[in-house]
């Protein structure tokens, strides 16, 4: 089975591209989701949350409170609090993405699919057969940012910024999946990212 890495910079379509792959019938994980589950009440994740962080962060189902986790750890300036969380649930994402990879792999899938927004930044290249990121141009990912999130040109500017270079991330990928266009411009591309992957299976097995 091919394992395949997809990912991008903030508000350039990751998720968009995701939903696609998933009507193509290519499984999809998510880094974000498994990281959800991994903070679930009486989760490994959360049983470690509560040891560092108290019983403040947590809700009365005894899973996390994303909301006020998210306050405290980017509240924190000096980024120890970020670190932290990161030390626990990072290595419990880990298992869980490689446990949802071999029960694919065990159901014959031939491609499948992890979002991951931080695969370079994490330097996780060699943990995927493939990388495809999703791209975009400034103008239109700054537009985009601004619209989803509420926000002025100057503060999406800053959180594109923030991010690893975009030229980075295109250069150590296998295919690259442009989002200026529309939706069926997308999808073509999509289409013929999994024709292509499919054929490569198949060059594989012959």
């Amino acid at each position: 089975m091919l394992w395949i890495g997809l990912t991008g910079g903030i508000a350039s379509g990751k998720s968009t591209v995701a939903e696609m792959f998933k009507e193509l019938g290519v499984p999809v994980l998510g880094a974000d989701g498994l990281a959800h589950d991994a903070m679930a009440a009486g989760s490994d994740g959360a049983n470690a949350i509560r040891k560092i962080f108290g019983d403040d962060v947590f809700l009365p189902n005894g899973s996390v409170d994303r909301a006020k986790m998210g306050a405290l750890v980017f509240g924190d300036s000096s980024g120890a609090l970020k670190q932290k969380l990161e030390n626990i649930l990072h290595p419990e994402v880990r298992k869980r993405s490689e446990l949802e990879r071999r029960r694919l792999e065990a159901q014959g899938h031939a491609l499948a699919v992890y979002e991951i927004p931080l695969l370079f930044e994490k330097n996780l290249e060699d943990h995927f057969d493939i990388i495809v990121t999703v791209a975009v141009s400034d103008k239109i990912q700054v537009e985009r940012l601004m619209a989803r999130s509420n926000l002025i040109e100057s503060e999406a500017r800053a959180r594109v910024a923030a991010q690893l270079d975009q030229g980075l991330k295109v250069q150590g990928s296998d295919f690259v999946i442009w989002n200026d266009g529309g939706l069926q411009n997308l999808r073509t591309q999509v289409a013929k990212v999994v024709a292509e992957l499919k054929k490569s299976v198949r060059s594989r097995s012959s």
